[in-house]
């Protein structure tokens, strides 16, 4: 027993240091970063006076670094995430708002690239007990996965399902779908097929749902779109 505890103060103590490397390294890159994008900004103003042209060539550079900064700034953010594992609030969460309140707010993401967007009630418990936030971040990873891989025209379902034990979401999407050898590594960190993907949303969503004792796995055939399905005990299992 003694060893027991050991191991698992040494494997708590492993967690906290790389939790504190991580968030040294992300304060060391951030306030640079933050600086880079404060003095970029004053760059550009004081050249809108110079060249009132904005269609000039300068004007081009500086919005591919102001992308690029943005990007950068994103990838912290989500290694930050990544990083820290879940610290959970729990309450009662009544699920059907809060995913009315997600599609609200993605939704016009959504119809900017048109893609359709819908929540789908097909039953499931009012309530659950949960930290809403992080909930709410991880259903929020599986859409925009889902916009990612969604063309124009095509169609986004958050569907809300369950019984009184077991939460369950869905999001179902008639993207390009993720090729059979592709789907074993979905999960797997910084892993990503497209271009300036981080590779960590996916991830961030299973820590997530596993800290709320949850499962979250993905069906998918190439051509014919992708379901993520995210479930969850409606209360707190011991672990």
């Amino acid at each position: 027993m003694p060893e027991r505890v050991a191991g698992a103060g040494r494997e708590a103590e492993s967690h906290s240091l790389a939790e504190s490397i991580a968030a040294g390294i992300a304060h060391e890159v951030r306030n640079p970063l933050n600086a880079l994008q404060i003095n970029l900004g004053i760059l550009e103003q004081e050249l809108s006076e110079i060249v009132p042209d904005r269609s000039g060539h300068v004007f081009e550079v500086i919005a591919k670094i102001a992308r690029e900064l943005r990007s950068l700034d994103d990838f912290v953010t989500e290694f930050l995430r990544f990083a820290r594992p879940p610290r959970l609030s729990l309450e009662t969460v009544a699920v059907r708002p809060l995913l009315a309140d997600l599609t609200t707010f993605i939704g016009p993401e959504c119809a900017r690239k048109g893609v359709s967007l819908s929540l789908l009630v097909e039953g499931g418990p009012e309530t659950v007990v949960a930290d809403g936030f992080q909930l709410k971040h991880a259903v929020l990873n599986l859409v925009l996965n889902a916009l990612q891989a969604t063309p124009a025209g095509g169609t986004i379902v958050i569907a809300l399902r369950g019984d009184a034990d077991e939460l369950a979401i869905e999001v179902r999407d008639s993207g390009e779908g993720i090729a059979e050898e592709v789907l074993p590594r979905a999960f797997d960190a910084f892993f990503t097929t497209r271009e300036g993907g981080t590779g960590l949303g996916l991830p961030i969503t299973r820590r997530i749902v596993e800290a709320h004792a949850g499962t979250v796995a993905l069906r998918s055939r190439e051509a014919e779109g992708t379901v993520a399905t995210l479930l969850l005990p409606v209360r707190p299992r011991a672990r």
